[in-house]
């Protein structure tokens, strides 16, 4: 009898360090961070699956004061993976103006893009009526094709030092004048046209 006593407790306590194990590995790393104005941002892992390729992504966004987080512009930055120092500093910038943003580490299709943005519109954060994009050249053209699926689901679009081809190639040169083009030259500048673009689209005030 006893030893059924000892062998059900611990098949209960398993059970239960099974249950928050779950729920541990559910839950998305998050951390408080200092940005340039000298108020805290919440960093919060979200990352997505993208033919069995997991494609690293994080949120940035001001912590709320209530139950409900005020609803801003967000900034989505897909980029070539592993290289995060320069779309995090992008993306901090703009926290300190009011905005949120996610930065994403990506090598996917456009259908996954498209994805991604219409879940990082869901957040609770997110001004579904001014979500923008950034993509750096590793992933421009599906990019480039998702931003023209989403349609008007997006408020602008800004691409650095793309290098288009294809279908991609082909909506630029129809619809370009509608985004922000960033090349080379123009690197040192980047953040002051970025923020030109975005306040010219109702994002910045």
């Amino acid at each position: 009898m006893k030893k059924l006593i000892v062998s059900l407790a611990s098949l209960i306590l398993l059970a239960l360090l099974g249950v928050f194990g779950l729920k541990y590995l559910n839950n998305s790393p998050r951390e408080r961070v200092k940005i340039e104005d000298g108020s805290t941002m919440t960093v919060e892992e979200l990352s997505f699956y993208s033919g069995g390729e997991k494609l690293f992504g994080r949120l940035y966004y001001k912590p709320s004061t209530d139950d409900a987080r005020n609803q801003t512009p967000v900034v989505i930055y897909f980029h070539e993976p592993l290289k995060t120092a320069w779309p995090e500093s992008v993306i901090k910038s703009l926290i300190s103006k009011g905005l949120s943003g996610y930065a994403c580490g990506f090598r996917g299709e456009a259908k996954d893009a498209v994805k991604i943005v219409k879940r990082i519109g869901r957040e609770p954060f997110a001004d579904l009526e001014m979500l923008f994009i950034i993509s750096d050249s590793s992933c421009a053209d599906e990019i480039v094709l998702a931003a023209s699926k989403l349609g008007h689901k997006i408020q602008g679009l800004i691409l650095v030092e793309p290098n288009l081809t294809g279908k991609a190639r082909e909506i630029y040169l129809r619809y370009g004048k509608e985004f922000l083009t960033i090349d080379s030259s123009q690197r040192g500048e980047a953040m002051s046209l970025i923020e030109d673009y975005l306040e010219g689209r109702g994002a910045l005030k």
